[in-house]
């Protein structure tokens, strides 16, 4: 009788746990608005549709949400198919113990086009979105149309010291939730969004996309969750031979960025084939927030002489020069 007691009284305490446990994560997540919900690889994702056309989906970076792209909207679903989502552990998707790596975000985002009955699409990402994009493009080729790389991770150029110590953290076991809630807390203050941090616009955007950022993502257990891929360089044995891509690819950079996406961005113009290299002046990394109107501009601009060119080749197959 007393070891059913025991059993009892602990099942009971892990239940208590576990229950403290997802409040306290659940605490840190807002309401959501607009979204819809599809569950792909045992994870429910959030992501807003709009508009029709050729699909255009935007994948956000590390700590951000959907609602990067916001400004994005009205221009987009004129032509397009605007698709963005929360990736998972971000805004409004679950957030797994661990599962965190550029190939699962890949993954997740295959299984997205395959729930939308898209074979092929325009992709623009930012930030870790680079990583998740070289990934996707490495495992499904024929699915990517073009790619725009916004202030995005092209682990081309060396580390800088805004994210030196990130690496060397992860050499380490995973921090505990009130050290990943204060490191956080200082992704508000990065050093490479200060022109978002000084506008009242932009500021309440970014305070809130990270505020919904799942603290399960920095307290992942499986640490290689995170790593080369992510900061490369890229290795051979999934990147043979970069210079081999031949789907267009527009870099975009902020100004006033960080280093690290400036010259991965130059390298990556230099190195790769098909690629065009914009800087918009008096941005950094959430440029597409900080000057849409030109943000938009470009990419539009990019994406309509693809699909010209797409189209014509398609009215001449089979035509004899």
């Amino acid at each position: 009788m007393k070891a059913l007691f025991f059993a009892l009284s602990l099942l009971f305490v892990i239940s208590a746990a576990a229950a403290q446990d997802s409040s306290a994560m659940a605490q840190y997540r807002s309401p959501a608005e607009d979204l819809r919900y599809v569950r792909v690889n045992g994870v429910r994702l959030a992501y807003r549709m709009e508009g029709s056309g050729v699909p255009v989906i935007f994948v956000h970076g590390e700590g951000y949400s959907h609602e990067l792209w916001t400004r994005q909207i009205e221009a987009f679903e004129k032509k397009y198919l605007f698709i963005s989502y929360d990736r998972r552990g971000h805004g409004q998707s679950e957030d797994p113990i661990t599962g965190y790596s550029p190939i699962a975000h890949a993954e997740d985002l295959n299984a997205l086009t395959k729930h939308f009955g898209i074979r092929e699409a325009h992709f623009v990402v930012n930030s870790r979105g680079g990583a998740v994009i070289m990934q996707f493009l490495r495992m499904y080729p024929n699915k990517v149309r073009s790619i725009t790389f916004a202030d995005a991770t092209i682990s081309l150029a060396k580390i800088s010291d805004a994210f030196a110590p990130a690496v060397v953290a992860l050499k380490g076991p995973a921090p505990s939730l009130k050290e990943t809630l204060k490191r956080r807390e200082g992704a508000k203050k990065s050093s490479f969004t200060k022109v978002a941090q000084s506008r009242d616009d932009t500021r309440v955007i970014l305070e809130r996309m990270v505020d919904q950022y799942s603290p399960r993502n920095g307290m992942n257990p499986q640490r290689a969750d995170w790593g080369p891929m992510d900061f490369g360089p890229y290795n051979m044995r999934d990147f043979p031979d970069m210079s081999q891509i031949h789907q267009p690819i527009l870099l975009i950079v902020g100004e006033l960025t960080d280093v690290f996406f400036i010259e991965g961005a130059e390298k990556a113009h230099r190195l790769w084939p098909n690629t065009r290299h914009h800087v918009i002046p008096g941005t950094d990394h959430l440029l597409m927030l900080e000057e849409p109107k030109e943000f938009n501009r470009l990419v539009l601009d990019f994406l309509t002489e693809i699909d010209d060119q797409v189209r014509e080749r398609e009215e001449t197959v089979g035509q004899v020069p």
